[in-house]
């Protein structure tokens, strides 16, 4: 009978804790509508057996941005709270812990929330939440019979002085009004029923405030308007503290990536004065990408730039040799990316789109993942990915999803993304998790082709354009066949790769249609794009060129010395020695130059101080990448970054290994480099630090605990090593 007895109460407490799991959501409600920031609390109190427990924790989740408050302490180090989610689909739960911020008796909790983009989805800024005790058993967090608090519409809730200026839309993502005279006006809170919405917990980590800045000079304009420089691109927030105003006095705060930058290409925020005693802006659930702020109608006492990301500086792989423009490219790429990544996915600009396009992804994921660890981004990422698909296979070109221009090596991010995480950090889920999706976009891909070649598409509301490369240099023909071309060979790397995967899932049917879908497109792409007669595919750009190699379109070696030759005659020639590819040429170039071990062409490139080039960049005051190689639009942009990868596996050599991926083995091949003497690398890996360092021709390498590494791959010196330090 006890043992009955127990059985029951365990059921109880299963079936309470099922039903506190039923998401409510709350928010404010006015004469005019949904608040865009309203906060949220309730008052709940604590006796002292109840704080006894291993820890309090509160799960929430919004629809937007929010904030937690206890006791009127801010939980946590995380700002912009959830990351981005398909969010007519999905919200994410983050996870708090508010045992230190609690106290025996009566503890107010406060959330405060941001719309964000519900401006987009037509969602409203509310939350469900609810607080449980837990304890440990086995090391195992588990939740007790009972919760503290659900949120229900016994809390208050109350605008706040905050809310949008924009419509959260390309090019018209405005800023934040903060009028410091509103006061709270609390009512009952007033439930919201989402439809069809699922919840999942979050598992990216979040979003940190990496330093505080201070602008490196400040200057009066014409107009008595100040404009500070803060040295560089900062994606983040701002803040600044004024001195005594009437109140109503209006501050209007514009943010610029570069000094000649103009609306829709610039934000904006304003400030009303509260009239009496602190008078300080800053930025809560918005944030801007800029170098300078132009502030218009008070003068300030102090003002700061805060930095923004998911990255952490101090956790980056480092490079360095001994030519200064080298290093110099090599930093601006990754503080580039460090400014694109928050939120759980990767931008393509942070201010004019802030779209996680699949295209920008592409063309810098190799980039980003060996320089960082970012296996929390993609998960978050791919999750938007899988939840935009349509039941055909069709993608966007963005996630969260959201009509743009692109193609198919944008939507295309279903099948590059998984497997180059697996190959990076030996994470296997990803490939697992979206291999059916991957199927499906392919099957979507192979009802469009004729004769094995993807023909375009035409627009629709999920997207428009069909491009093949994009923004490449004025004068690099990127249209008419190079279109089909390129997409064509995309599509053949994206077989590649389900055959690997294939393989890695044990489906043994899928390995040999992948092998002989893809078998059958290469021979269609050298029988439909090449032109024996100039040796050149499709347009004969250096992207038709070196993708066609890559993908041994060619069908013969005799083919392949000629595509190859008339492609170096071309880059030195024809575009003298200069960059002559766009957002998806930089990274398949870098690829082909990596495996051809063009390590002199790069170089010779990357060192031109001119037009375009990365230097030409630096030297007009850049302190991130591009949109467009001579400047127009975005100052801060992923579209250039691929090459990246250049530094670590030409320079230092040091390429992962996909029949031990994560880096488990790895082979360290450097490529000597005219004017470069020395190289020194770092690169962090699931199993510990892997440096490299090359002084002449001395070789000095720390193999990690659990991995080994084959030095010299190919040749009479190749040697595998195992865990230590080596000099060779």
């Amino acid at each position: 009978m006890k043992r009955i007895v127990i059985l029951c109460l365990l059921l109880l407490s299963v079936l309470s804790l099922s039903a506190q799991k039923l998401y409510r959501f709350y928010g404010c409600k006015t004469d005019d509508g949904w608040a865009e920031t309203p906060m949220l609390r309730k008052t709940v109190v604590f006796f002292k057996n109840e704080l006894s427990c291993d820890r309090i924790m509160m799960y929430v989740t919004s629809l937007g941005y929010h904030e937690v408050y206890v006791n009127g302490v801010k939980v946590g180090d995380c700002v912009l709270q959830p990351a981005v989610s398909q969010l007519d689909k999905r919200s994410l739960e983050v996870q708090y812990e508010i045992t230190p911020y609690l106290h025996k008796g009566e503890n107010e909790i406060m959330l405060w929330l941001g719309q964000g983009w519900g401006r987009v989805y037509g969602t409203p800024a509310v939350v469900s939440a609810w607080g449980y005790s837990e304890k440990k058993e086995n090391g195992v967090s588990k939740a007790l019979g009972s919760h503290f608090f659900s949120i229900d519409s016994t809390w208050e809730a109350s605008p706040s002085g905050y809310s949008y200026t924009g419509s959260w839309q390309p090019l018209q993502f405005g800023g934040e009004r903060f009028d410091a005279r509103v006061q709270p006006d609390w009512r009952p809170a007033t439930r919201f029923d989402p439809k069809d919405m699922t919840v999942t917990t979050q598992k990216f980590k979040g979003n940190r405030i990496l330093d505080t800045l201070a602008p490196v000079a400040v200057e009066r304009q014409e107009d008595r308007s100040l404009l500070l420089d803060f040295g560089r691109v900062v994606t983040g927030w701002f803040q600044a503290d004024f001195p005594a105003l009437p109140a109503g006095t209006e501050v209007t705060m514009e943010y610029l990536d570069h000094k000649e930058a103009v609306p829709p290409h610039t934000e904006s925020d304003l400030y009303v004065a509260r009239g009496s005693g602190e008078e300080r802006f800053s930025n809560r659930f918005h944030y801007h990408a800029f170098r300078y702020v132009r502030i218009t109608g008070a003068d300030i006492l102090a003002a700061r730039a805060l930095p923004i990301s998911a990255l952490d500086p101090a956790e980056a792989a480092t490079f360095e040799c001994s030519d200064p423009r080298l290093n110099a490219i090599h930093n601006l790429i990754q503080y580039t990316l460090q400014c694109l990544t928050l939120s759980g996915y990767m931008v393509d600009c942070p201010h004019l789109e802030r779209m996680g396009y699949g295209g920008d992804g592409n063309s810098s994921t190799m980039t980003l993942q060996t320089m960082y660890d970012v296996r929390d981004t993609y998960r978050n990422w791919l999750q938007a990915w899988g939840d935009a698909m349509e039941p055909d296979g069709e993608l966007p070109y963005v996630a969260p999803a959201f009509r743009t221009g692109g193609g198919p090596y944008w939507s295309g991010f279903i099948v590059k993304a998984p497997w180059r995480t697996h190959l990076n950090y030996g994470s296997d889920e990803l490939v697992f998790k979206y291999y059916n999706p991957m199927k499906q976009w392919l099957h979507f891909i192979e009802e469009r082709c004729e004769d094995e070649i993807l023909q375009p598409w035409p627009d629709n509301e999920r997207h428009t354009w069909f491009l093949g490369d994009w923004l490449a240099p004025k004068g690099v023909d990127v249209q008419g066949e190079s279109v089909l071309h390129v997409t064509s060979c995309f599509l053949s790397e994206c077989l590649g790769d389900m055959v690997r995967m294939a393989r890695m899932w044990g489906r043994k049917d899928d390995e040999q249609e992948f092998s002989e879908w893809r078998g059958r497109l290469n021979a269609a792409i050298h029988r439909h794009f090449y032109h024996p007669e100039t040796h050149t595919y499709a347009n004969g750009t250096p992207l038709d060129q070196c993708y066609a190699l890559l993908m041994n379109i060619p069908p013969d070696s005799a083919t392949a010395a000629r595509v190859k030759a008339q492609l170096l005659a071309d880059c030195y020639g024809k575009y003298k020695a200069h960059f002559a590819v766009g957002l998806v040429g930089v990274p398949v170039f870098t690829e082909w130059c990596i495996r051809e071990r063009q390590t002199d062409l790069m170089a010779t490139l990357l060192r031109q101080p001119d037009y375009p080039g990365y230097l030409y960049m630096i030297d007009n005051g850049a302190t991130t990448t591009w949109e467009s190689w001579n400047g127009e639009r975005s100052r801060v942009h992923n579209c250039y970054n691929g090459v990246g990868i250049w530094f670590y596996q030409a320079l230092a050599g040091l390429r992962p290994d996909p029949e031990h991926p994560g880096y488990e083995h790895f082979f360290v091949d450097p490529q000597p480099c005219e004017g470069v003497e020395w190289v020194r690398v770092t690169k962090s890996t699931r199993y510990g630090a892997i440096r490299i360092e090359i002084n002449g021709k001395i070789l000095k390498l720390t193999v990690p605990e659990g991995t080994t590494a084959t030095v010299f791959p190919g040749t009479e010196r190749e040697r595998t090593v195992s865990a230590g330090e080596w000099e060779l």
